[in-house]
């Protein structure tokens, strides 16, 4: 082979070299901006979490206000039996 022709093939084989590097890099780059978007939508996520659970420990259940309003008029109805018993 000539110098000529080896120098060629070793210029076209340091292009595909780099054309690889260059097409290794874009994906490890978008990974990290997959990772990056995935790890702020996990902290957004975890944020309302902790702000709903916030809201709703303070929250009566539907079942629990209406067993107060029962003991509460379960109590009424003792008072007022207590005062026909006197």
């Amino acid at each position: 082979m000539s110098d000529d022709a080896l120098e060629k093939q070793s210029n076209t084989l340091l292009e595909a070299a780099a054309a690889r590097s260059e097409t290794s890099e874009k994906p490890s780059s978008s990974r990290k901006s997959l990772f990056g978007n995935l790890n702020k939508d996990l902290t957004e996520a975890l944020n309302s979490w902790d702000t709903l659970t916030e809201q709703m420990s303070n929250r009566i259940s539907p079942e629990e206000e209406q067993l107060r309003e029962v003991k509460r008029l379960l109590g009424e109805l003792k008072s007022k039996l207590n005062e026909f018993a006197d």
